[in-house]
């Protein structure tokens, strides 16, 4: 029998579903596997939600919202451009840190059900649209490539969101543990910056100052 109160099983429930989901990575949890981990009767997810699959959809439109809006914040807001784009990598590596399986269960969850694509994509301002004007001036002062701006979003998306999306094959390839996989997120925050904005890199980090490359042998 459950324990928390009433009041707030709701908000308990969805925080461990959300643990099970995008930080663990258990995409196809049960119904009772989230009661479980929630400390309740499988009974009271179906009082809240009606169902597993709409306790999904609320959870994955909250944390693309909430995701979203902080970007959203960022790039509508008077900083210098360069600054904007700067703290939207920090947002979405950030946000992959504290969900590391989201951007997974996004893929996953769309490709199953393309109609979700439709949900989780209406907005009435898309950030290549918020970017436009400042790219279009960084462009015509020569301090970047002619890009268009949406060229230019989906660049820093992909830099940004594939190391989220192949997290089991990274650590697999470099032999990376958890922690080793935390600091190559933080180490890339810097990397895609000066990659999108095609400036080199202000130092090389040798290899033996990162803790998933061995150190070499010595002869």
């Amino acid at each position: 029998m459950s324990t928390i109160p009433e009041a707030q099983t709701e908000a308990v429930i969805k925080e461990k579903a959300k643990s099970l989901f995008f930080q663990k990575g258990f995409l196809n949890a049960t119904t009772q596997e989230i009661a479980d981990e929630a400390g309740v009767n499988r009974a009271l997810i179906h009082y809240y939600f009606r169902s597993r699959d709409q306790l999904m959809d609320t959870l994955l439109e909250e944390a693309v919202n909430e995701k979203r809006e902080k970007a959203r914040a960022v790039l509508s807001s008077a900083l210098p451009f360069r600054e904007k784009i700067s703290l939207y990598i920090d947002i979405v590596v950030e946000y992959g840190l504290k969900y590391p399986f989201l951007e997974n269960f996004i893929i996953t969850e769309t490709a199953r059900n393309p109609e979700k694509v439709k949900v989780l994509c209406q907005t009435k301002i898309k950030s290549s649209d918020l970017i436009r004007k400042d790219l279009e001036e960084e462009i015509a002062k020569g301090r970047l490539l002619p890009i268009t701006a949406e060229h230019f979003v989906i660049n820093l998306i992909s830099l940004c969101n594939y190391p989220l999306l192949a997290k089991t094959v990274l650590q697999n390839m470099h032999g990376m543990s958890d922690t080793a996989y935390r600091k190559f997120l933080q180490d890339r925050k810097e990397i895609i910056y000066h990659a999108i904005f095609h400036e080199p890199l202000p130092r090389i980090t040798r290899k033996e100052e990162h803790p998933h490359h061995p150190k070499p042998a010595k002869q």
